[in-house]
This record gives structure tokens, sequence and C-alpha cells, in this order.
């Protein structure tokens, strides 16, 4: 099989992932090896504390495709996201989480729709991660699309033209960076294709989005987006 005719820089955003960040990194390699034309890895070490920063260091020694950028501490997943696409260099960019719940090859669900689309989301086809997590999710949905008008059921792994960043500004620093863009790109114009992806149960670490203090600034920031929105 011939790989698609595009360049894809894929972000990996890690925070204390040593146990599996080597793991996604390769897996990310051996991915645009297979599947894209020409590629690259911008893996974000966003204040790690314990190995992360080290391995990816290693890592970037022994393949040039891996770029590693390291945050002095910890500034929270907004702005490690915004720091790979900042970083990326390719015509599309895409992102990926360290802990391993999206695999790589994942991906490949994505490419046969940039031919014709330049911002592909996905939705998850299920997504195990117990009652709690199954409530706040609704509880978000339904809040975004009381303050949104839209309940933004996609998902963080999506694939984009990178020259799309110029024409908007990212102001979120949580996940909402993942609604912020695409429905700055949207309300522009740019039509999404949507594919179905799954997640893998977390084995390592905790999820970090949770806390009462998270939950108050995505309320905040539904807010900015919507005023946001209101101006394009």
């Amino acid at each position: 099989m011939k790989p698609y005719p595009v360049s894809l820089s894929i972000v990996i955003m890690a925070f204390n992932e040593e146990a599996t960040i080597a793991q996604q990194v390769m897996g990310a390699l051996a991915f645009l090896s297979k599947w894209v034309n020409i590629g690259e890895v911008v893996a974000v070490n966003d204040g790690s504390t314990d190995r992360t920063g080290e391995i990816l260091d290693a890592l970037a020694k022994e393949d040039p495709r891996i770029k590693v950028v390291h945050h002095p501490r910890n500034l929270g997943m907004g702005v490690a996201i915004k720091t790979g696409y900042r970083c990326a260099t390719m015509d599309f960019v895409t992102q990926l989480p360290g802990d391993g719940q999206v695999l790589p090859e994942t991906l490949a669900r994505f490419l046969p729709f940039l031919e014709t689309h330049d911002l592909v989301l996905s939705t998850y086809e299920k997504r195990d991660d117990g009652v709690l997590r199954f409530v706040v999710t609704r509880a978000y949905w339904t809040t975004a699309y009381v303050i949104l008008r839209n309940p933004c059921k996609f998902t963080g792994t999506m694939v984009f033209r990178r020259s799309l960043l110029e024409k908007i500004s990212i102001k979120s620093t949580t996940f909402m960076v993942n609604v912020e863009v695409p429905l700055k790109l949207m309300k522009l114009g740019v039509k999404p294709a949507f594919v179905t992806i799954e997640a893998r149960k977390r084995v390592h670490g905790r999820s970090r989005v949770l806390s009462l203090r998270t939950i108050l600034k995505v309320l905040r920031e539904m807010y900015m987006i919507r005023q946001e929105l209101k101006r394009l």
C-alpha cells in the first residue's frame, strides 16, 4: 500500500508519563513511516517531574523526526497543545495523549478524508472510564450545548490543515482548546468530516480534568469561546 500524499505533524502531550511515553512516540513514528509521505513527532514535556523529559530527549537523539519541547513547569493540557501546534511544521497537524489511551494507528481513519477536507473531527464509539466519567461527560455535553449551542461531542483527536491556525487565535488554556479550534474553524466556513475512534482504558496515572478547579476554568473558557465566536 502506498502512503498517503500528505505531510503530518503528530503532537504528543506528556505530563509524568514515563510508563507510556516511549511506546506512544515509537508507535507514532511507526505510523508515520507506514502511512504518510513525510512526518514528524512534536513531543511536549509539560513540566514532568518524573523521567518523561529524559526519555523523550533520548528518543530524539535516535530519530531526527522527533522534536522535543520542555515546559519549565506544568502549564496544563491546553498550553501544551498550543505549544505543539506552534512548533509543528508539516501541512497537517494532529495530537495524541502521552498516556496511550488513543493509539497512533487510530489516525489511519482520518487520512482518506484529507483529500477533500481540511478538518477531520472524531467522536468516541465507546469510552469506558467508569460511572463518574460517564456522568461528567454528559453534564459537559449539556453545558456546552447551553453555552455554545453545540454539545461538542468531538474529541481532541483531530486532523486539520496547519495553515488554518493563521486564521484564528487560540485563547483557551485547558482542554477547551480542542473545542475552541474546531468551533472557530467551522464558524469561518470550514466543513469537517467525522470519524469514530476508540479510547483504551487508562493503565497508568489518573485523569486530571475532573478537579473542581479545572471544571470552573472550563466553564469560564466556554463563556470566553462564546464571546470569541460572536466576533468572527
